[in-house]
């Protein structure tokens, strides 16, 4: 049976959740949530590489168990961050921690000034899509105001912004 994402809110607010930045987080916790989500795009080396070139980390756990993580780096001379890894472990998807962990790191970005978020999703993501544009990113952004280069992307993936 498919929860309403009103039953999923309440069903995560009555667990133990824990959601924090930039703790000195064991790296195999890291992996743990992220390599079975991402393993056609990174080797455990790779992935390694990417969470050691992260500025920012924000991670849920629930009794010592990373459920799940945002890892971002500064981008550009105007305040800006970019998502370079999000996921949720799939065991626990779908009970709000990936929304609980996007509101945390909103709300550090708005309290430090920000002027904006950029991530990558994959077209087909329908469910992150439909996360992200609930928080307000957008599709189709203006570049106008950011005239420095956005990092890369490919066939099939879906950049979007959030102006803080």
């Amino acid at each position: 049976m498919r929860l309403s994402s009103l039953e999923n809110e309440k069903q995560s607010s009555r667990r133990l959740i824990r959601i924090s930045r930039d703790r000195d987080y064991p790296s195999n916790h890291l992996e743990t949530v992220l390599l079975p989500l991402f393993h056609k795009d990174y080797t455990d080396d790779s992935l390694r590489v990417t969470i050691e070139s992260a500025n920012h980390i924000w991670c849920a756990y629930e009794n010592g168990t990373c459920l799940g993580c945002v890892l971002a780096t500064d981008i550009g001379s105007h305040g800006g961050l970019y998502v370079i890894l999000f996921g949720v472990s799939q065991s626990v998807q779908g009970l709000g921690i990936g929304t609980r962990m996007l509101r945390k790191m909103i709300k550090w970005c708005r309290k430090r000034r920000r002027s904006f978020i950029f991530l990558m999703t994959e077209y087909t993501n329908e469910r992150a899509i439909r996360l992200y544009e609930k928080a307000g990113f957008q599709k189709e952004f203006r570049r106008s105001f950011y005239d420095e280069p956005l990092p890369e992307y490919g066939h099939g993936v879906l950049p979007l912004m959030l102006l803080i």
